[in-house]
C-alpha cells in the first residue's frame, strides 16, 4: 500500500497533506503518481471542491511547465504527517524550508540538511527556481531534487519547535505499523481525558477513543451520532407523552450520550487540521435541544398544574447550564453530565419521588453556584 493511502483516525496521509496545501493557499495541487486510482480521484474531487486545480504527473519534468516564475511552490515529502496550524504559522512570512533541530529530527527519521538542521518534510520555494528541474535527469527523485534546488537557492530555514516531534503531532511515516503505534497517543491527545466526576461523559469519550477510528474509517460523521442522539431524545419525549416518563428520561440520557460521543468523534476528525481547535456550534445547539426535550419530559412526568410542573425542570436545567460558566471544572463536569442527571431522575420517577428529587438537585446546583463561584469576577472589561 502506498504511504499516501495509509490512514490515521479515518483520514489518509494524502488527505491530511491536502489539508495543509489548501490551508497554505495553493491554487493547484500536483501529485506525483504513475497512475490515477480511486484514492487519487477522491483527492481530486476534494481539491476541486475547495477551488484548486488538480494534476497528476509521472515525473519531475512536467512540473516546470505547471509552475510560473511568479508562483510559489509548496513541496510535501512522502509519508509526512503534518500539523497544519504550525506549518502555516511557520510559512506566514513567505518562502522557507521547514526544519527541525538535527538530533531530534534525525531520530524521528527526517533527513539531515546541514550541521544543525533536518528537513521537516515541507518547503515553500519561489517558482523561478523550479525551472532548474529541466537540467536534471528525467528519472531523478522530484522531492529530493526540489529540496536541493531550494537549499542552493538560499531559501531560508523556518524552524519548527521540537515539541511537535515529542508530542508526535509531526511525524514521518514509513509503514503501517509505525502509524498504528502512533494512533493511540493521537486519540488520547485529541479526545479529552475521561473524568470520574462525569461518568456519562467519560463513557462517551472512552467509547470514541476505542471506536472512533473505525467509525471514521467506515465513513461515519459526527453528525450521524448527534442525529441519533437527538432522535433518541425525541423518542423519549414521545413515550413520555404516553405516560412512560421513566423510559422518556432514560432515552434523553442516552440521547445526550450520543451528542457527547459526536463531539469526541468530531475532535478526532478535526485533529491535525487547521480548524482543530474550533468550537463545534452544531454540538452546542444539539445539547440545547436535548435540554429542551429533557425539560419537556420532566414536565410530562410530573403531576399537577402545568405551570407548576414545568417550573422546577426549567430551574434545574438553567442552573445546570450556568454551572459550565461559573464553576470550576470538576463540579461543573458533574453538574453538566445529563446522562447522570437523567439516570437519577429516572430512578426518582420510578419510585414516585420525582418532584422532590428534581427540586433537591436544583437547590443543590444553585447552592454550588452561590458558594463555589463566590469571589470569581463575573464581569470582564473590553
Amino acid at each position: 500500500m502506498p504511504l499516501a493511502a495509509l490512514a490515521l483516525a479515518g483520514r489518509t496521509l494524502a488527505e491530511r497533506q491536502l489539508d495543509l496545501v489548501l490551508a497554505l493557499g495553493c491554487a493547484r495541487v500536483v501529485c506525483l503518481s504513475q497512475g490515477l486510482d480511486k484514492s487519487l480521484i477522491a483527492l481530486q474531487h476534494r481539491a476541486e471542491a475547495a477551488g484548486a486545480k488538480f494534476n497528476v504527473i509521472a515525473g519531475p519534468r512536467p512540473l516546470a511547465g505547471l509552475v510560473s516564475a511568479a508562483d510559489e511552490l509548496v513541496v510535501v515529502g512522502e509519508g509526512l504527517l503534518p500539523a497544519v496550524t504550525e506549518a502555516k504559522q511557520a510559512l506566514e512570512s513567505g518562502a522557507g524550508v521547514l526544519a527541525l533541530p538535527v538530533e531530534a529530527g534525525i531520530a524521528a527519521g527526517f533527513e539531515r540538511i546541514d550541521l544543525n538542521h533536518a528537513w521537516a518534510g515541507v518547503l515553500m520555494m519561489p517558482g523561478r527556481l523550479v525551472e532548474r528541474l529541466t537540467q536534471l535527469p528525467p528519472d531523478c527523485d522530484a522531492v529530493s531534487a526540489l529540496l536541493r534546488i531550494a537549499l542552493q537557492g538560499r531559501v531560508p530555514y523556518r524552524t519548527l519547535p521540537e515539541a511537535l516531534l515529542a508530542e508526535r503531532r509531526w511525524a514521518l511515516i514509513r509503514n503501517h505499523a509505525q502509524l498504528a503505534d502512533l494512533e493511540p497517543a493521537w486519540l488520547q491527545r485529541h479526545v479529552a481525558a475521561p473524568t470520574p466526576f462525569a461518568p456519562g461523559r467519560a463513557l462517551a469519550r472512552i467509547a470514541m477513543r476505542r471506536m472512533g477510528t473505525r467509525l471514521l474509517g467506515k465513513g461515519w460523521r459526527p453528525a450521524y451520532l448527534s442525529g441519533m442522539g437527538i432522535a433518541l431524545a425525541g423518542l423519549g419525549a414521545v413515550v413520555a407523552w404516553f405516560d412512560q416518563g421513566v423510559m422518556g428520561l432514560a432515552a434523553c440520557g442516552l440521547g445526550w450520550l450520543g451528542v457527547e460521543a459526536a463531539g469526541a468523534l468530531g475532535s478526532i476528525a478535526r485533529a491535525g487540521a487547521e480548524d482543530e481547535s474550533s468550537v463545534d456550534r452544531s454540538g452546542t445547539l444539539a445539547g440545547i435541544f436535548i435540554d429542551v426535550l429533557l425539560v419537556w419530559v420532566l414536565a410530562l412526568t410530573l403531576s399537577g398544574i402545568w405551570y407548576e410542573r414545568i417550573f422546577a425542570p426549567i430551574v434545574l436545567i438553567l442552573a445546570a447550564r450556568l454551572s459550565g460558566r461559573l464553576l470550576e471544572a470538576k463540579p461543573a463536569d458533574m453538574v453538566q453530565d445529563r446522562a447522570l442527571l437523567a439516570l437519577l431522575l429516572a430512578v426518582a420517577a420510578s419510585t414516585g419521588i420525582l418532584l422532590p428529587v428534581t427540586q433537591l438537585i436544583a437547590f443543590a446546583v444553585l447552592a454550588m453556584l452561590l458558594v463555589l463561584s463566590r469571589g470569581k469576577p463575573q464581569i470582564t472589561h473590553a
